[in-house]
């Protein structure tokens, strides 16, 4: 996971050095060859590291200060490998996130999660109806392996149900309803194939 914990240097490396791909191709070997060492090891531990990928993300995305071609650069190169890699090894991932989010917060994490390969389904996006947005959830988990339901104000309360599906899905599943500083999060689900 060190591509997720240094993005904020690599993005900032990347725009001093004026330069969106030699960064992201050296990220890009560390994180394969570390995938293919992790193969056949402790599956537990695995997923329990990848239990804090999106959140770690979240994080990230709500301390940007600039949102530029270096930090779109890095998402959809380095983080989408990322998650690649996640699905290539059986890894599916929800995460659940219950917070106030500006406009413009809101606007970046749906950008940058969908650069990711993140899928997010959303009642301010995509309508306020449940069944709607679990068969959203659940098409997008089969076709994408990940996927984010965000409720970004208190427009409706879909969490219980949220939360109950993500006990249904095959998948890591977390669950952050805190400001982004603070570092706890629920672990709803750890099971993957």
């Amino acid at each position: 996971m060190d591509c997720l914990v240094a993005l904020p240097l690599a993005i900032d490396r990347m725009r001093s050095a004026t330069n969106d791909h030699e960064i992201p191709d050296k990220m890009i070997e560390k994180t394969r060859d570390a995938f293919s060492a992790t193969a056949g090891r402790d599956r537990r531990a695995m997923l329990l590291a990848v239990a804090g990928c999106h959140d770690l993300l979240y994080r990230h995305i709500a301390n940007l200060t600039v949102m530029d071609r270096y930090t779109k650069s890095y998402f959809m190169q380095v983080v989408r490998y990322f998650f690649m890699q996640l699905s290539g090894h059986n890894i599916r991932t929800f995460y659940i996130l219950d917070n106030s989010l500006r406009d413009d917060r809101f606007a970046a994490v749906l950008t940058l999660f969908d650069q990711a390969g993140i899928s997010i389904a959303t009642p301010r996006r995509d309508g306020s109806d449940w069944s709607s947005l679990s068969a959203r959830i659940r098409e997008r988990m089969e076709k994408i392996g990940h996927v984010a339901y965000i409720e970004p104000d208190g427009g409706v309360n879909h969490l219980e149900a949220a939360k109950k599906l993500a006990g249904e899905l095959e998948c890591v599943a977390t669950f952050r309803n805190r400001a982004p500083a603070e570092d706890e999060i629920e672990l709803l689900r750890l099971s993957n194939g």
